[in-house]
């Protein structure tokens, strides 16, 4: 599992996944959570899942963590350019309702 905060075109952080995301990653994710959020200031962070080959349940779980951090700062969590086997996972316990899929 790789990930790394970057910055978008327009200056923004991007938090881009790669590999699996599951339980293993746990740690290094919150950590990451934690430096993002106190970077973010008023925008929805975009999570970058174009490399991100599968989640398990634990994964979802790890998203829902974001989600929670952000959204104690009125902030979203938008999921970008997922791949269909991420896609399928998402639809399946329906996290369309929680999150932005673009």
């Amino acid at each position: 599992m790789q990930m790394d905060i970057l910055r978008a075109d327009d200056g923004k952080p991007v938090l881009k996944l790669a590999g699996r995301l599951d339980f293993t990653h746990r740690e290094r994710f919150v950590e990451m959570v934690e430096a993002i959020s106190d970077e973010l200031t008023e925008a929805d962070l975009r999570v970058d899942c174009s490399q991100l080959d599968d989640i398990d349940s634990s994964g979802l779980g790890l998203l829902l963590i974001l989600r929670d951090r952000l959204g104690r700062s009125g902030r979203g969590v938008m999921l970008i350019n997922c791949g269909q086997r991420v896609r399928d996972v998402l639809g399946m316990v329906q996290f369309g309702r929680l999150f932005t899929l673009a």
